[in-house]
């Protein structure tokens, strides 16, 4: 393979490469990714049923993926605590990965489509993680849903083959679209205040964990506050959503093109 010419294709760049002649696990898994042959037979291997709503097929993709990292099931409350607190520094360091993308400093501006495009898939990164995050703290996802219904959607009982990515889009879509009509903020500003509300979730969760190295570990988690937690954070990712992708089908499509990238990564030796 001709090296410069894969260097121009690839994303994932870094100054680094451009004295590496090899095809790395990141390209290599981008180039089968987009191979829809990989795709369907790795969807058919792993027994993916995609006809199910988007949130449910997105949670056992995900729960696929992290249970073949680490133990995901019978985690004993140190266990819970040590991989809750993983989770919330990875999902730090994909929002910084987001503000990376915006033109805070005046240095650059998200223009073209293809910019665009890697911003969306920047913030459909946190979703994994943000799953890993439920997962490892015992939530299904329809007690994620439940939560979200419980506390935003004045209890409103959500059927099982009603989609939380959908619903949720369009319940924060006015609100949000409402929001930037009355501030006349730019996208950037607005971004960035809704990275904040995410971390702050993210903080409420921490707040249910011992992770407080100096301090005497509670001797159990409170699952319930835990979850309604993880309602917070799932409320403040939908806004992400809704301020960067063309529409709610757009978080499932990224999400699963990501979701078997990274598969094809570990496969190649990531």
């Amino acid at each position: 393979m001709d090296t410069s010419k894969k260097n121009q294709a690839c994303p994932y760049l870094e100054p680094k490469c451009a004295d590496i002649d090899c095809d790395c696990p990141k390209y290599l898994a981008y180039v089968d990714a987009k191979d829809e042959k990989v795709v369907a037979e790795i969807m058919a291997e792993k027994g993916f049923d995609q006809s199910l709503p988007a949130w449910d097929l997105m949670y056992t993709m995900q729960k696929s993926f992290a249970g073949s990292l680490h133990k995901i099931d019978g985690l004993t409350k140190e266990e819970v605590d040590y991989w809750v607190d993983k989770y919330l520094v990875c999902i730090d360091d994909e929002m910084r990965e987001v503000r990376e993308h915006l033109n805070l400093y005046g240095d650059h501006q998200v223009e073209t489509e293809e910019q665009q495009a890697e911003l969306r898939k920047e913030v459909i990164d946190i979703i994994h993680f943000v799953m890993d995050l439920f997962i490892v703290g015992g939530a299904s996802a329809s007690e994620v849903k439940h939560k979200y219904a419980a506390r935003y959607l004045n209890g409103r009982q959500l059927p099982a083959d009603v989609d939380l990515i959908a619903v949720a889009y369009e319940h924060q879509r006015d609100g949000v679209l409402t929001y930037l009509d009355a501030v006349g903020q730019t996208d950037d500003i607005t971004m960035v205040k809704a990275l904040c509300r995410l971390a702050d979730a993210c903080g409420a969760v921490r707040q249910q964990i011992s992770w407080k190295h100096w301090k005497k570990p509670n001797p159990t988690i409170d699952k319930d506050k835990l979850h309604d937690a993880f309602a917070l954070v799932f409320h403040e990712f939908i806004t992400l959503c809704v301020l960067t992708m063309n529409d709610q089908a757009d978080v499932r499509n990224i999400y699963v093109q990501k979701n078997i990238e990274n598969i094809c990564r570990q496969r190649h030796g990531y």
